[in-house]
């Protein structure tokens, strides 16, 4: 929760600081625009004003998905940011269109002038220092949302560029020049746009994220020790960061706690080494049989084979009646099954203090006889261990 409310603040602090920037040149290109007569400038401006509604959309996305999990919301509220960044991508469009219209329906001549030349040049500067600014608080969180609109920010400077351009062709005779910048100015935020839809739609329908990011996290996985084959990784995006799903082998004989260690050291490992990792669900499989590729889900209920076998309150039951004359010197409950290469495998923990040492073997023997008589299983064995004090 502390996370997330350092991640809003930080948001916040950077997107205020751009909406200030972004009404002040806003404003002043207009009022440029207006004076000399420059569509393209006007145009840029509006780009520029534009940008306050993307700085609004960041503030409110940004309040709603860095919200806790909730009931609701187990996997948290992420993807309020993706489902805004595709509303602002829309918008942008209808603002670009409409940039392009008045480029062609407008009659009036642009002249060049100082103040435009100057309010160009000051929001190029400006908006690519805000750019970096916002980038880099962007990818400090992992938000595509922030990163999206710093990029947005950029495009306002290079559409002033385009403008400056234009404008210089007006001054050498080409009044066409000023349209022609205004449709690039157009084009450029209309680029943007779609780029964000697409980015962020593919998001919302679960597409994975880039496979070098995930041949990167099944490498980081390979390095550890007693872990092998990472295998069946699916992965989703929810405002840039991922859930993970995984499959892992370990040591067919490791305990079920010792499993539960090598998944958690999993779990640290890759989220310590791709922090834009924000949640991990992994699978523990046994190496008597490794697979070393991805499997896609299939249609269908098939049964794995190793259900055909009994399940632990059976076998107990019928161990509780095979191995009735042997009670007085096993534990039952800390009988251990081995399910592997589709068979079955029983471990019975006898007592050694139970019995006089002398007779360990025969009651052994008697043990594995009485065991044979079970119609599963095989190679089955006796360990022995003193009582817990």
């Amino acid at each position: 929760m502390k996370k997330l409310l350092e991640e809003q603040q930080i948001t916040k602090k950077v997107t205020l600081v751009g909406a200030v920037c972004d009404a002040i040149l806003g404003i002043a290109k207009i009022v440029a625009g207006y004076f000399s007569q420059s569509q393209a400038l006007i145009a840029d401006g509006i780009h520029s004003l534009s940008d306050l509604l993307t700085d609004a959309f960041v503030l409110v996305a940004t309040s709603q998905a860095r919200q806790a999990p909730d009931e609701n919301h187990p996997y948290g509220h992420l993807r309020y940011e993706t489902l805004a960044t595709v509303l602002l991508g829309m918008v942008l469009i209808v603002v670009a269109a409409g940039i392009a219209f008045e480029s062609f329906t407008n009659t009036s001549q642009a002249t060049v002038t100082w103040y435009g030349i100057a309010s160009l040049i000051l929001t190029i500067v400006v908006k690519e220092g805000v750019f970096h600014y916002t980038k880099r608080a962007g990818e400090k969180i992992q938000s595509r949302l922030l990163i999206a609109n710093a990029w947005h920010s950029r495009t306002d400077a290079l559409s002033s560029i385009a403008v400056l351009i234009g404008l210089g062709g007006v001054f050498w005779g080409y009044q066409w020049a000023d349209t022609l910048a205004s449709i690039i100015v157009a084009a450029l935020i209309a680029k943007i746009a779609f780029s964000m839809i697409w980015e962020n739609v593919s998001e919302l329908v679960d597409t994975a994220p880039d496979p070098a990011v995930i041949n990167n996290i099944r490498n980081t996985v390979d390095s550890l020790q007693n872990i092998m084959a990472p295998h069946d990784m699916r992965a989703r995006s929810m405002a840039g960061k991922i859930y993970l799903d995984l499959h892992i082998h370990v040591p067919a004989h490791a305990s079920v706690s010792e499993g539960h260690y090598l998944s958690d050291l999993v779990v640290y490992t890759i989220k310590k080494a791709h922090p834009q990792v924000q949640d991990v669900l992994v699978h523990v499989d046994t190496d008597d049989r490794v697979q070393n590729t991805d499997s896609l889900p299939q249609e269908g209920l098939t049964k794995p084979a190793q259900l055909n076998m009994p399940a632990r309150d059976q076998i107990l039951a019928d161990l509780g009646f095979v191995l009735r004359l042997h009670r007085d010197y096993i534990d039952l409950n800390k009988t251990q099954l081995h399910y592997l290469d589709n068979s079955l495998t029983i471990v019975i923990h006898a007592l050694a203090d139970k019995i006089d040492s002398s007779h360990q073997e025969m009651k052994t023997n008697g043990l594995k006889m009485d065991l044979s008589t079970l119609p599963y299983g095989q190679h089955h064995s006796v360990a022995w261990s003193y009582s817990d004090v």
